[in-house]
């Protein structure tokens, strides 16, 4: 039992570090170069988040070569990739529903620093626009950028982000609910 324990306080510490108030996630260079390699720095986040008890399911942990992106690994992309679906979005209703879509729940993507969150969070923003089945939640902890389902409802995606003391991702506007449109 004391074993456990002892494992689930170092668990608790890695995350927590990654979280921390220090502006560079771990593994990451600071210098806004971008990554320069792989890690595993999302699935702590993701650990976090099924520790705090949401409704996690079908986690996948992407490559540089699953990516739909292209941009894991690369100098101006994330370093360490995380789409999960959640149990509280009606797969129905979602227009884009293939596995490690954000659409059925979300994705957490780590950067080397705040800002290249921040600018990723904008661009993603640009493209959805006018797409209000694109126009996903976005929240901002140092490198880390929670995108959520648009047919998450607010109090849903209120949990994630007080679960990473996340702030939302700057916007010209809040998303819709998509589940009326």
């Amino acid at each position: 039992m004391a074993c456990v324990v002892a494992l689930a306080v170092v668990a608790s510490a890695a995350v927590l570090g990654l979280l921390s108030a220090d502006e560079h996630p771990p593994g990451s260079h600071g210098d806004g170069a971008g990554p320069s390699r792989v890690t595993n720095a999302a699935q702590d986040v993701l650990r976090r988040i099924e520790q705090a008890g949401l409704p996690v399911e079908r986690p996948t942990v992407h490559t540089p070569d699953s990516d739909p992106d292209h941009l894991l690994g690369e100098p101006d992309g994330y370093h360490s990739k995380v789409s999960f679906e959640d149990g509280r979005v009606d797969g129905g209703l979602v227009s884009d529903n293939d596995p490690g879509s954000v659409a059925l729940g979300g994705v957490i993507e780590v950067f080397s620093t705040h800002a290249d969150a921040e600018a990723r969070a904008r661009q993603l923003q640009r493209n959805a626009a006018d797409i209000p089945t694109r126009a996903e939640r976005g929240y901002l902890v140092r490198g880390v950028l929670l995108r959520l389902s648009p047919y998450l409802d607010e109090r849903a995606a209120e949990q994630y982000r007080h679960v990473l003391g996340a702030r939302p991702a700057p916007t010209d506007s809040p998303p819709g609910d998509v589940r009326e449109a």
